[in-house]
């Protein structure tokens, strides 16, 4: 007996591909994203594009009718609310794609089979339209796959302030090493890991970290294309507000270490340039900066201790008088510093069981990680 689903999209003759060849080919198959904003927002695949074919409260109400009336007038529903819409989300989407595009809902069902049916006919010919199968929960499935699998990595450690994420983002810049090697997880993060790591946009506005789903995404993506080796940070096991997973991190502390020296002048300058320079340039409220900087010195008291908590705040004061200079900035960056982050990368390292593998200054490990991959590469 025909159902109503075969029966509804019977006529629609869209490709489909499996998640696993999208992940191939994701430069060339962008990805239209046709669950509910909601679902959107709990997780989604980096670079997609969100377009609801049913919205919050229509999906809302599809769902209780599945629940209460069955599959078939759940559907029936489902048409129902989208039919009116569906020029205009139509137009939409052909408006965010050009040439080529892959589509999915939660599990490569009827929403996805049916956005794709609309944007072929809409289309006429003038695009390439596949259907993912097994939708968004396919390609999550092969991205967890891609982050638990056993790999070699390079931990890159170092105090706080010595410029572990700039040292990886220069080896990014300047290609020696393969991208897909090198994993920013503060970047995928969207947080700087430490109790001052919030991100600052333009103006001050603390910018949002990704919900865990896509940060775990982000990490997948990478992981997924990556050949070899990887060098990443060393984290703890929180970044802010999401977490590494379980497995991943398991091999990270497992993995040897590359600890990067830095003087602690140099390190007091770093602090001061990412921390004060770099939101006063992006226009951050000099008092708005503050008041963020107090929180977080204040953040730390219970594991810095009421007297130097105090003395960080009195010396984060005094520094208002002239936000810009380095040296009035200095001495409660350097408390902060010696007292407690220094104390706690030593405290840690003691307990780590990682062999050390390498140390030395930016351009000794830069040397180094490049002899290594070429090496393997000629090997």
């Amino acid at each position: 007996m025909e159902t109503l689903k075969d029966k509804l999209t019977s006529k629609i003759r869209v490709p489909k591909m499996s998640a696993s060849d999208w992940l191939l080919r994701t430069s060339f198959w962008p990805l239209l994203d046709v669950r509910s904003e909601g679902e959107y927002q709990e997780g989604h695949i980096p670079g997609s594009i969100s377009a609801p074919i049913l919205n919050n409260e229509e999906r809302h109400q599809v769902g209780l009718t599945y629940k209460q009336k069955g599959q078939e007038e759940a559907i029936a529903l489902g048409l129902k609310l989208a039919e009116p819409h569906r020029q205009a989300r139509v137009k939409n989407w052909l408006e965010l794609i050009e040439g080529s595009v892959a589509v999915t809902c939660w599990r490569g069902g009827l929403r996805s089979r049916f956005a794709s049916g609309w944007l072929e006919e809409a289309s006429l010919g003038k695009f390439n339209i596949v259907q993912i199968t097994g939708g968004y929960k396919a390609i999550r499935n092969q991205l967890i796959r891609a982050i638990e699998a056993p790999r070699e990595i390079y931990v890159l450690g170092g105090m706080t302030g010595s410029g572990k994420t700039a040292l990886l983002q220069e080896l990014l810049q300047e290609n020696t090493i393969p991208s897909t090697q090198i994993v920013d997880l503060e970047g995928m993060a969207k947080h700087r890991g430490s109790a001052f790591g919030n991100q600052l946009g333009n103006r001050g506005q603390i910018v949002e970290q990704p919900r865990q789903a896509t940060f775990e995404n982000s990490l997948g993506m990478q992981l997924f294309q990556s050949q070899g080796a990887i060098v990443l940070e060393n984290e703890s096991s929180l970044i802010g507000k999401v977490f590494i997973p379980h497995l991943f991190r398991s091999q990270m502390k497992q993995a040897p270490l590359i600890i990067l020296e830095t003087s602690l002048q140099e390190r007091i300058e770093a602090i001061f340039h990412e921390y004060v320079e770099i939101p006063l340039q992006h226009e951050t409220p000099v008092t708005q900066l503050w008041e963020i900087l107090g929180q977080n010195i204040k953040s730390l008291e219970k594991r810095l201790g009421g007297k130097d908590t105090a003395l960080a705040i009195k010396l984060l004061q005094e520094g208002l008088s002239n936000p810009l200079l380095l040296e009035k900035q200095s001495p409660w960056i350097e408390l902060l510093l010696v007292r407690y982050y220094d104390k706690a990368y030593a405290y840690a390292l003691n307990r780590s069981q990682q062999k050390i593998l390498f140390q030395g200054n930016k351009t000794e490990i830069k040397s180094w990680l490049i002899e290594k991959w070429a090496s393997r590469k000629n090997g």
